[in-house]
């Protein structure tokens, strides 16, 4: 039994990753692709960010460093929640449940620094969701020792 809950456990969280990363890309298309210029002041936002260049000679904007890091998020979550998902179907138990506990640590101390530097909502509840997803798996998978050396 404890092997099914350490497995659901990190499938809930690259579930989390994969879910967000569809949200996040859907987001990513509305806002920086089909509503480019909807009004005045996204406009002048827009404008305003094109024209702060900050690498010259390969004619990076702000705006365009903006636009990459949003993109950017979108893989990444599509990555890791990928990894995670096949690490939960095919990795041996005995090296999942040390994964589900240092992914739990990350994601929680991810969390705290998150809300604290950069408290933007949907990247602290990402998180949050993710962490509560290994510690779930790590805690009920907690059943499962690592064999002998």
């Amino acid at each position: 039994m404890a092997e099914l809950h350490l497995r659901r456990g990190i499938r809930f969280a690259a579930s989390v990753f994969l879910i967000s990363a569809g949200m996040h890309a859907m987001a990513h298309y509305q806002y920086y692709v089909a509503d480019l210029f909807a009004d005045e002041r996204r406009r002048a936002v827009v404008e305003a960010m094109q024209s702060y260049v900050i690498v010259p000679r390969f004619g990076t904007t702000m705006w365009t460093l903006h636009c990459m890091f949003s993109a950017s998020f979108a893989v990444f979550l599509i990555l890791t929640g990928t990894a995670y998902w096949w690490m939960a179907k095919d990795m041996p138990l005995q090296k999942l449940r040390p994964l589900a506990t240092a992914s739990a640590w990350l994601c929680f101390a991810a969390t705290v620094l998150v809300s604290l530097a950069y408290p933007v909502l949907q990247t602290v509840l990402i998180l949050l969701l993710a962490a509560l997803g290994f510690s779930y798996a790590a805690w009920r998978g907690r059943g499962i020792t690592r064999p002998a050396l």
